[in-house]
């Protein structure tokens, strides 16, 4: 005999009240830093407007007004991003928050997980971290990166994932 008892949203656990692991504060000087780095060549601009245009003086102070609100409100955002990003390992799943503005979160049954690798590029081997790309079975749309790891932490999630996924096969 086949039941379909209901379940009550009540009972479910809440994935808020897990210990979400934090990123290294590593990740958030090489957020910081790259911010810095992409609003110089914008500075540079607006000091040339202030050469190319001493007879229009308020249009070189518009145009500084804008560049410092962009660029603090950037680094302000990067900074409160920074908290809220943060992944916790369960029995059958990973799941994965980032976004302060914008809230994201992704929930990747072990089940669903075809494979996962390491990736790094200079500026992350600069700061000592790397990514963890996990791929599923639903296609890019549903696969799940997570940037800004400490390379033994990847190591370890790698591994335990990689685990799981001879168990559930």
């Amino acid at each position: 005999m086949m039941t379909n008892e209901q379940i009550l949203a009540d009972g479910l656990p809440n994935i808020e009240e897990a210990d979400f692991k934090k990123h290294p504060k590593r990740f958030l000087n090489k957020k910081l830093i790259s911010k810095v780095i992409f609003f110089i060549p914008l500075l540079v601009g607006v000091v040339v407007l202030y050469f190319l245009m001493e007879d229009k003086a308020w249009l070189w102070k518009v145009a500084l007004g804008a560049w410092l609100f962009l660029f603090l409100a950037s680094v302000f955002l990067a900074y409160k991003e920074y908290f809220v990003r943060g992944y916790v390992l369960r029995e059958h799943d990973i799941t994965y928050k980032k976004g302060w503005l914008f809230h994201s979160q992704t929930t990747v049954p072990f089940n669903r997980i075809q494979h996962t690798e390491i990736n790094h590029g200079p500026v992350d081997r600069l700061f000592k971290l790397c990514e963890l790309d996990i791929f599923t079975a639903g296609g890019s749309a549903s696969d799940l990166s997570i940037s800004g790891l400490d390379p033994q932490d990847a190591a370890k999630l790698k591994d335990y994932i990689s685990g799981k996924l001879s168990v559930h096969a």
